[in-house]
């Protein structure tokens, strides 16, 4: 590649980095790069604030995104890990996250009041979590890159672009030219550099199909005021509330749900199998009301709601790469594909690859060498996340056919999100307490599991997929799912890490097993923390080391001193 005589410009048009839109993947990685004195374009086609999705935060991207924060010197992407801290110093608009809560529903009947969990987020050390209103998020992200050094073209047509192993570039529709050494894509579902060198597949490669219809509404009523389940610790209305069903699931996003909230919006989405409900030509409104008239339960949330801006309706949601990686470029995630919003993987699998992308891409800047070894573990990894969040999701479709089924497999998920929050505790401990960042490099060091947070942890590798292999079984009609989930709940009692964390407060149920009312009490951070100590096994109990138990300690401190009071 021929670039023009950079130094004759005084490098005006050309950077270390380009990258390719401004949502919360580019504005950070902006941010990271800047704060490492790189030079950083962010190019944008549209222009803030603007509309769009992947609205919750979940305890795994907080925990990574402190991570990230810390190591580099990024506060502000700390600022947006907990809710309190989101709320207070970037936008009143922003949701309050207390629980995941799942309920289940059957056509043309009320809810069972037994069909539903409820998974409960912590409200300490940190504080719960957060409802993201994106378009105040993401100019805050974006303001602090500038305020780092990024150059920021908003409102900015390309018309090429370039990337091979002597540069990048790319030219605007204006005929502006310009230069880097490297190029990030975060384009999404339209990723350029995705179309340029023709890497998606057709079909797409992954099990999971849903297509969506999605919209913010006023006028939707707390669904508290319908169903409150018996041991429920926190409102619906104060969480995630996803609605399932066969061939889908709603979810209710509400940024309305606290008394300091400056926001009426709730955010809504419908995902639907297209395979069971075909995508036609009548109108969203239309379709969410079809839908609605089948379901009298969620009906009675909607009565009085109205959407308040037009409704956006998608083909299928998933889209697969044959790669994510090449000549000084990189598809950051979601350009390299993606799944389904169920349990708000997206922006957890996508601080994952921050942190690892960042760390590699910092020493190439630094050594002036981008040979495709040093990024093979990004592709590998990308691949990996999508994969295993395909399995995962695609098992949950196959489960929102019978409540049993689901009660029993997303306990996978239960049980593989605190082994994974462990881990990352663990790590952002050794580092704070040492400042050495192997711990944190640690994470990203071939662990033998890469799609999986706990991603060195045998025994949880082992355990999903025997369950998932009971939900294929479902699936492809050799086994009942009552035959399934009694197999997935046996396995779980016979796992001697899995078992245990259901009575640390972490999820309340309408099934009879495992129910747990203790709504993490102080006896439930004693009980953990005895557990850990004594009876876990090995591969938990390194999660549990002296900087680990500090940090346990200091919770259980703050609980007590929150009982005194």
């Amino acid at each position: 590649m021929q670039h023009r005589d950079d130094k004759a410009n005084g490098k005006s048009n050309h950077f270390d980095v380009i990258i390719l839109g401004s949502g919360m993947s580019g504005t950070q990685m902006g941010a990271i790069l800047a704060r490492q004195n790189f030079r950083v374009l962010i190019v944008e086609e549209s222009s803030h604030p603007r509309f769009t999705i992947g609205e919750s935060s979940i305890p795994e991207t907080s925990l990574m995104n402190r991570i990230i924060a810390d190591r580099y010197g990024v506060p502000e992407i700390k600022t947006i890990t907990s809710f309190y801290t989101t709320s207070k110093k970037v936008a009143s608009s922003t949701g309050i996250k207390r629980n995941f809560g799942f309920v289940f529903h059957k056509p043309g009947q009320e809810h069972d009041p037994k069909e539903f969990t409820q998974c409960i987020i912590p409200e300490l050390p940190w504080g719960p979590e957060s409802h993201f209103f994106r378009q105040d998020v993401d100019a805050y992200l974006l303001n602090a890159a500038i305020r780092y050094g990024c150059t920021v073209r908003q409102r900015t047509t390309i018309a090429t672009y370039e990337a091979d192993s002597a540069g990048v570039a790319v030219t605007t529709s204006q005929g502006e030219r310009f230069t880097g050494r490297y190029m990030i894509d975060c384009g999404g579902p339209r990723a350029p550099l995705a179309a340029k060198f023709g890497l998606r597949e057709d079909p797409c490669r992954y099990k999971t199909h849903s297509r969506s219809l999605y919209t913010h509404m006023v006028g939707v009523r707390p669904f508290d005021e319908i169903f409150k389940a018996k041991g429920q610790r926190w409102r619906w209305h104060e969480g995630t509330l996803h609605h399932m069903f066969h061939g889908g699931w709603l979810w209710v996003i509400p940024f309305n749900n606290h008394p300091w909230s400056t926001n009426e919006l709730v955010s809504v989405g419908l995902q639907l199998d297209p395979r069971i409900y075909p995508k036609t030509d009548i109108p969203a409104q239309q379709e969410f009301d079809e839908f609605l008239a089948r379901f009298p339960s969620i009906a009675a949330q909607f009565k009085q709601a109205k959407p308040v801006r037009d409704w956006v309706k998608t083909d299928r949601l998933q889209y697969s790469s044959t790669r994510a990686m090449g000549d000084r470029y990189c598809l950051m995630l979601h350009a390299a594909g993606f799944i389904d919003p169920l349990f708000s993987r997206g922006l957890e699998n996508t601080a994952v690859t921050i942190h690892a992308l960042a760390a590699r891409l910092i020493k190439a800047l630094r050594d002036d060498d981008f040979s495709p070894e040093r990024f093979e573990y990004i592709e590998r990894l990308q691949q990996a996340l999508l994969a295993h969040n395909d399995d995962f999701v695609s098992c949950c479709y196959t489960a929102f056919s019978d409540f049993q089924l689901w009660d029993a497999f997303h306990r996978l998920w239960a049980v593989g999100t605190i082994l994974g929050q462990f881990r990352l505790i663990q790590a952002h401990a050794k580092f704070q307490q040492t400042g050495d960042t192997a711990h944190l490099d640690h994470l990203d060091d071939d662990p033998p599991y890469l799609g999986y947070l706990c991603a060195d942890m045998e025994g949880y590798h082992r355990l999903f997929n025997d369950a998932k292999a009971e939900v294929d079984a479902v699936a492809e009609k050799r086994r009942s799912a009552a035959d399934a989930a009694a197999n997935i709940h046996r396995m779980i009692d016979q796992a001697d890490f899995a078992r245990p964390l259901f009575s640390f407060g972490y999820c309340v149920t309408g099934a009879k097993r495992y129910v747990n009312h203790s709504k993490y009490s102080l006896l439930p951070a004693v009980r953990l923390f005895h557990w850990t100590q004594t009876a876990a096994p090995p591969e938990v109990k390194r999660y549990f080391d002296s900087p680990m138990l500090s940090l346990l300690k200091a919770y259980v401190e703050a609980r007590v001193e929150m009982a005194m009071k």
